[in-house]
């Protein structure tokens, strides 16, 4: 009896050793000890493709760390792992519990805001550090939070949207979104700063649920609301419609194709439908989206920085997956680093990582940043950026035809398209 006591003890011992020390510790050998990031990405769901982008590049940014720890002489090497949120808020949650349970507290991701929210006060409760390379909702604009996130928040997109519609000859703009924290916070930018440009709103709206795949009645209804302007006396070539979702846009510009009307409006998308790969392998979608030059704003890059490491990742992706990543794949680079440097000056240690956060992000990103120079604001966001203008080409290829300077309000053309 007292023999079988011993063995459950030393195994109890053992378990809770292994979940203490997944995190921290985990696989220690030589005296280097193990330190672990998860990096929470969309691998399915209608996010994939940022996802896929992500969790490469965060491979890659491991590599890399490891490469330096092990030139520097450090006592420790990075663990990497990723995990799939399914771009679900509840799957995004579970996942951060089970690994928390664990005793992992960093994370890099969610991509998403609706799974960054629902994370949040799980977060914050057990201090938990996590940095999402696309979160963009100006409601998870916090200050003293324990999400970061190397994208501005929407109220800049808002007006970046605004410009391009006005570019193209906008009167009138009918929306159509996903109503989570994204959409919702997205489309609110939008509509606020429409004004400004000299576009009115429809008072119709078109609003759905984010997992919707069928967008039969809503193609339709859409049809019915330009119908009606029409009869109200605008032309079809100055009224727009904003489109925001992710990749749901595929099968519901899809729908609209099937609309004479709808290819002679104006279709403005977002960051969530830039150079997405599903409207690119959409047959009927991509050849709609290319007739009607749908453009969308994303993230630019900083001006490129002294060691850039953005071709390092723009070569890698091209390499991996055969085409041209996203924007937010290089926040993806840099929050591994930032993580990794600032575990490496103060230890496996969130609240004190946090501190000093903003200050290593700031003097790494400022040399070897792939998205540039990242100095955050307040609420821990990065405070500033441009905007890229992605439209798919006729030859069904994505392509950046200019750009949205922040700070001046105006658009400035590499290809102009309207």
């Amino acid at each position: 009896m007292k023999s079988k006591l011993a063995v459950f003890l030393i195994l109890a011992l053992l378990a809770i050793g292994f979940v203490a020390g997944c995190g921290d510790d985990d696989g220690a050998a030589d005296g280097v000890e193990t330190h672990t990031i998860v990096g929470l990405f969309p691998l399915t769901g209608p996010l994939a493709t940022f996802g896929e982008n992500s969790s490469n590049v965060a491979q890659l940014a491991a590599e890399d760390v490891n490469e330096w720890l092990e030139e520097e002489g450090k006592g420790w090497r990075l663990r990497l792992e990723i995990d799939d949120t399914q771009t679900e808020g509840p799957v995004g949650l579970r996942k951060m519990q089970s690994w928390f349970g664990e005793g992992v507290e960093f994370f890099a991701g969610p991509q998403g805001s609706g799974v960054a929210q629902e994370c949040l006060a799980f977060a914050n409760s057990n201090e938990i550090l996590f940095i999402s390379p696309s979160s963009t909702s100006p409601a998870l604009a916090i200050e003293d939070d324990w999400l970061f996130r190397f994208c501005t928040d929407d109220q800049v997109q808002g007006p970046a949207i605004a410009a391009i519609a006005a570019e193209a000859g906008a009167e009138v703009i009918i929306f159509s979104w996903q109503g989570d924290t994204w959409g919702d916070g997205l489309q609110g930018a939008a509509a606020a700063s429409m004004g400004d440009f000299g576009i009115e709103l429809y008072p119709q709206e078109l609003r759905f649920d984010p997992q919707k795949e069928d967008f039969t009645t809503d193609a339709a209804l859409l049809d019915e609301y330009v119908t009606d302007l029409v009869e109200q006396g605008y032309a079809l070539e100055n009224i727009a419609v904003g489109l925001i979702t992710f990749e749901q846009a595929a099968p519901y510009l899809a729908e609209a194709s099937g609309y004479d009307q709808l290819h002679d409006v104006i279709w403005i998308g977002s960051d969530g439908t830039a150079a997405s790969e599903a409207i690119l392998q959409h047959p009927t979608g991509s050849e709609f989206a290319a007739k009607v030059r749908f453009a969308n704003p994303m993230n630019r890059p900083a001006e490129e920085v002294e060691q850039s490491n953005k071709e390092r990742v723009r070569a890698h992706i091209q390499e991996e997956l055969g085409r041209e990543t996203d924007s937010y794949s290089y926040n993806t680079y840099d929050i591994i680093w930032a993580l990794a440097l600032g575990i490496d000056e103060a230890g496996y240690d969130t609240a004190a990582v946090k501190e000093i956060l903003p200050r290593v992000t700031d003097e790494w990103s400022s040399v070897y940043g792939a998205s540039g120079h990242i100095v955050l604001n307040e609420a821990g966001d990065r405070a500033f950026a441009d905007y890229d203008y992605w439209v798919l080409t006729e030859d069904k290829e994505w392509e950046i035809v200019g750009f949205f300077d922040g700070a001046a309000e105006t658009i400035h053309w590499d290809r102009e398209i309207y």
